[in-house]
């Protein structure tokens, strides 16, 4: 799959073009259902490389979280960069997810995305002492 890679026990999904919501959905799903059968931990799915997504009205962010908790579930952990222009104050479409026991959220900034990915690993994760 283009702009899907492993690192670790995490996956990251980078794509890039032109593409619609449909589109972009199916190809994020697709991404999350892949990391899953390799039995990853989490994923960061970057949307930052994709155009032609306009601007999302609340039904659009509730599909892109129902889509999220869908393929996601309840135990693997999703962060979502976007552009900023992309992202909802309200997060309406992570709300809808996280109600459906998704352990998802968005990012506007990699670094704080990774951040959260990375405190997720630890509460879901824990380092076992010997």
């Amino acid at each position: 799959m283009k702009g899907f890679e492993q690192i670790g026990s995490r996956a990251f999904y980078r794509p890039t073009g032109a593409v619609d919501l449909e589109q972009a959905l199916r190809m994020a799903a697709g991404a999350i259902r892949a990391a899953r059968d390799l039995g990853l931990a989490d994923m960061l799915v970057d949307t930052t490389g994709l155009t032609g997504l306009g601007t999302l009205g609340t039904f659009q962010r509730y599909e892109v979280g129902t889509m999220l908790a869908s393929e996601a579930g309840a135990h693997f952990v999703v962060a979502v960069l976007a552009r900023p222009e992309l992202v909802d104050p309200q997060k309406i479409g992570i709300l809808v997810a996280q109600n459906r026991n998704a352990m998802v959220d968005i990012f506007s900034v990699e670094k704080d995305a990774l951040a959260w990915l990375d405190a997720r690993l630890r509460v879901t994760h824990p380092i076992r002492e010997r």
